[in-house]
């Protein structure tokens, strides 16, 4: 289990754009520095000194991370947000490093209009870039001995802003590499730049634009080949336009393509515009109810987690000429092999299990996205390079096979077993 928090920057995010019409600015405090005045920023409140923290920020920030700890969650955290520095300015939006709002004299230079991008476009360290990095350090220093972190730098930033995000990675790199946990790091897509960006970045992680991930996202950085997990965020923009059954593709097909999802959910957050997200009973922007039309697919996120458990998950990859629908997970010994197969559409379909001999039996398990509801069917003998199998229901489908003494094993430790690394299992 995975979830962000994000860093609004602005202190006034302006014309978010949940209606159609008179988008309504929203407030956010505290933030990172302290206003201590003199002197009052563009948003009315007194100008940032960005020399002093503002300690209930880091407190509240370690309460939350502890308590998603406790409930079994891993948790990126975003040291700053891009995205709403390049579509969601105002000039009275109070951002700390434009000249105006705080008193160190830092400027981003920012003077009007929706984008305001010079505190990440920078091409070499400046005086905003030695600020950002002190705030980043103190992040760590909340942060580090919690093992259920994982940093990100930023999403949807403009695409010449990759100085910035390669800088922010070596230096979460080389500023946790004297403490007891190095996280991994995060990169996520970037406005109008390709996805090779982040793969040939030094992330450990990454979240693309494409809405499907590939089966492997390696590129020139180190470490060469990157964890992908693919956030509808980025990668699946008018997801609330599609039916269920195409949000459930979404999901499954790229469990089986080796990744995983995060899942942007709106929850009690209201969002008309479009009907992207009609939760109950509304004040304020914020509703006393999440909208039950997102139900199914947080249900199937918990389906996935539950099948990723059920597989050895150190061993099986994706081998899609395995399965005519395109999308299988399997191990192939000649003894405990074990398939997991998504079919996008249902119907019959089927499945190469020659890795086996004929003398051997695969136990079937069927299962319904739509409902959650599993069957356990007779049976079925290895061998045959290509079995039919049809589902027993309408609608996409998902079917795990074993060998009935069992999957094989790897003995593989753990991930982050025996070293310093905190890394998601």
């Amino acid at each position: 289990n995975l979830t962000l928090l994000w860093l609004t920057e602005l202190p006034k995010f302006c014309g978010f754009p949940s209606v159609a019409s008179s988008p309504p600015d929203l407030t956010v405090s505290p933030l990172p520095w302290q206003r201590t005045g003199p002197g009052t920023a563009t948003d009315g409140l007194p100008k940032f000194d960005l020399t002093k923290f503002d300690q209930s920020y880091f407190d509240r920030l370690r309460t939350r991370v502890q308590a998603l700890r406790n409930a079994g969650i891993y948790v990126g955290v975003y040291l700053f947000t891009g995205e709403w520095l390049n579509i969601f300015r105002c000039s009275s939006d109070g951002y700390p490093f434009t000249g105006a709002n705080n008193l160190n004299g830092v400027d981003d230079g920012y003077t009007s209009g929706s984008k305001g991008i010079g505190s990440i476009t920078m091409t070499a360290p400046n005086a905003i870039t030695r600020l950002q990095d002190t705030y980043v350090e103190k992040v760590i220093d909340t942060l580090n001995d919690l093992p259920n972190v994982l940093w990100i730098v930023s999403e949807e930033a403009p695409a010449n802003s990759t100085w910035w995000n390669d800088h922010q990675i070596s230096h979460v790199r080389a500023y946790e590499s004297k403490k007891p946990y190095q996280h991994p790091i995060g990169y996520a897509a970037l406005i109008k730049s390709p996805d090779t960006t982040i793969y040939n970045s030094d992330a450990d992680w990454v979240a693309p634009q494409v809405r499907i991930s590939p089966t492997t996202s390696c590129g020139s950085g180190k470490p060469a080949c990157k964890v992908n997990i693919n956030d509808s965020d980025h990668s699946y923009f008018g997801i609330w336009n599609d039916t269920a059954q195409q949000n459930r593709n979404y999901a499954w097909e790229n469990f089986m393509t080796g990744n995983q999802v995060l899942f942007m959910d709106p929850y009690v957050v209201y969002y008309p515009r479009e009907r992207r997200n009609l939760c109950v009973s509304p004040t304020n922007a914020i509703c006393t109810g999440p909208d039950r039309r997102w139900d199914n697919f947080r249900d199937n996120l918990g389906y996935i987690l539950k099948y990723s458990r059920k597989l050895n998950l150190a061993n099986v990859t994706p081998r899609k000429s395995l399965c005519s629908t395109g999308y299988c997970l399997a191990q192939t010994p000649s003894a405990g092999a074990e398939y997991l197969v998504y079919a996008p559409s249902g119907g019959s379909f089927t499945i190469d299990l020659s890795a086996m001999p004929a003398s051997r039996r695969l136990a079937v398990e069927w299962f319904n996205p739509s409902t959650g509801a599993s069957a356990v069917g007779n049976p079925v003998p290895a061998g045959s390079s290509s079995q039919s199998c049809t589902p027993p229901f309408s609608g996409d489908a998902v079917l795990y096979l074993v060998d009935t003494v069992g999957h094989a094993t790897s003995g593989i430790p753990r991930p982050g077993e025996g070293s310093g690394k905190a890394v998601p299992q």
